[in-house]
């Protein structure tokens, strides 16, 4: 890597590309389409908000804890709606996030000149970020958690000091505090940090140790177990046991459906969310009596299905595992949300999704988001819905043409994975992270990465949303690819021409 500093302002300029591209592309997507989306998951965020300004009484969720929610409740004292307000401030969020970005490539790659802008670009026109920062999530703001805490640990051995290792442990713990499925993230931040270091945690001092604390206690405090034990269960459907006699009679229930997803288990990661919703069901129509009767207990559901999962993974992990990497491959390949930025679809899937929240007590939710009664959100979502995004051919493109995995069919109505240039760029980027060289300067983004893909994908199922923390990463890796080529091209070069053992390569 090139001797010269890479200097705040450096980073600043080369980055200035991505700024102006992203901040006219956002400009372009608000204009459309001036409203955050209120998704299947938006109304448990937002739901601290409403009791506060509809019942005056303050708390957060379990499912939901805790910052994201924390930060929504204020909103509805703007000017503007809520709706409004969001989407502005997650797409600032968003360019942000690019230039943190910028700072940590600027950190990896010898052509910082060439790496920087073209890194940093891909990430502030990605259609899943934008996308994300449209919709009322968290993702946006956990992403930003993240690219700062890596950044962080930039340029390498800063962490040394300990002001500014106690700063990114309380960034870490920033990460957790916003999605409880981020503790992958942390643990692999956290083991980094440790080894990057070179130190014990014990020789920390009591600043870095009351930032780990915090963040065991909101790892402790926050999450559902009764869901994640569902869903975990979901994931492992094909591999339970039918035969063993514990809890014989829920077995019994669950044989059709595990038989059937046995029947097809290459497919697996495909079909999983047809289970879903039988799993969770209390309607007996759905699985059987027996089995409705058990999701309705509350605390026996989530210990029969930690039971039967838990038992799954230990006897078939091989299978499980490969089940795990199908899911991160079919999300891979997904192009979800692409659509949802044209105005009449994002429009038309909206007035499908809360249709229901403008009946019986949920109408004040809705009032409250928009500041609105039913006719005045139905007149406004009918005229917004005429607009056109003039960026979508552009997003289209970039959906179509960058992406890691694609899907293709296969005999019998079956599908399947096919590796594209992206994919195998990001797999040489990795290689190239394993070499004593960047191995240790890496480790920092590769290692949450994969504890990260490895939980989530363990327990939920193929959703595209799951990757949007680690887009970035997977941008980067191909430019770390493409840059130690053209380092040793370089330096081949350089030293034919002079003869000089070794040569400088360019900032």
């Amino acid at each position: 890597m090139s001797a010269a500093p890479f200097t705040f302002s450096r980073c600043l300029r080369l980055c200035l590309p991505a700024l102006v591209v992203g901040l006219v592309l956002r400009v372009i997507v608000l204009t459309a389409i001036p409203s955050t989306y209120f998704g299947p998951d938006s109304n448990s965020y937002f739901e601290t908000p409403r009791k506060l300004w509809t019942e005056n009484t303050f708390g957060v969720g379990e499912k939901r804890r805790w910052l994201y929610p924390i930060l929504l409740a204020p909103l509805p004292a703007l000017p503007v709606s809520t709706a409004r307000s969001v989407v502005v401030i997650q797409h600032v969020i968003g360019l942000a996030t690019v230039l943190g970005i910028g700072w940590i490539v600027g950190h990896l790659v010898s052509w910082k000149t060439l790496w920087v802008p073209v890194v940093t670009t891909l990430c502030a026109v990605w259609p899943r970020m934008l996308w994300q920062e449209q919709e009322m999530v968290a993702e946006t703001c956990f992403l930003g958690a993240f690219v700062l805490t890596v950044a962080l640990a930039f340029p390498y051995g800063c962490l040394r000091d300990r002001r500014r290792l106690f700063w990114f442990l309380m960034s870490a713990a920033l990460i957790v505090a916003l999605k409880p499925h981020g503790r992958g993230i942390w643990v692999g931040c956290l083991v980094a940090a440790a080894l990057c270091t070179r130190c014990s945690l014990r020789s920390w001092d009591w600043k870095c140790g009351a930032a780990v604390a915090l963040a065991i206690g909101l790892i402790i405090t926050s999450g559902s177990t009764r869901q994640g034990n569902w869903l975990l269960l979901n994931s492992t459907l094909p591999l339970v046991d039918l035969d063993s006699p514990k809890y014989k009679e829920y077995r019994d229930a669950l044989r059709p459906i595990v038989l059937d997803a046995r029947s097809q288990l290459d497919q697996y990661p495909w079909r999983q969310n047809n289970y879903k919703r039988a799993i969770h069901s209390t309607n007996p129509a759905d699985i059987d009596l027996v089995w409705a009767s058990l999701v309705a207990d509350k605390k026996m559901f989530p210990r029969v299905c930690a039971d039967f999962a838990r038992k799954a993974v230990l006897a078939h992990p091989i299978e499980f595992t490969k089940l795990a990497i199908g899911k991160i491959g079919v999300a891979a390949a997904n192009r979800q949300g692409i659509d949802c930025l044209d105005p009449a679809t994002f429009w038309h899937d909206q007035r499908e999704t809360i249709a229901d929240r403008w009946k019986g007590e949920r109408v004040s939710e809705m009032q409250l988001y928009y500041r609105l009664d039913e006719a005045g959100y139905d007149r406004m979502s009918e005229e917004y819905a005429k607009r056109v995004n003039p960026a979508m051919p552009f997003l289209t493109w970039i959906a179509r043409n960058f992406t890691w995995l694609q899907e293709i069919p296969l005999a019998d109505g079956r599908q399947g994975l096919r590796v594209q240039w992206l994919g195998w760029l990001t797999a040489l980027g990795f290689i190239t992270c394993l070499t004593p060289r960047r191995f240790a300067a890496t480790l920092i983004i590769w290692l949450p990465m994969f504890l990260y893909l490895g939980t989530v994908f363990a327990v939920g199922d193929s959703v595209s949303r799951y990757l949007h923390p680690v887009d970035w990463i997977n941008l980067l890796l191909p430019a770390m690819a493409m840059d130690s080529v053209l380092a040793a091209l370089y330096l081949l070069f350089t030293r034919s021409r002079s003869g000089l053992k070794e040569t400088p390569l360019p900032a």
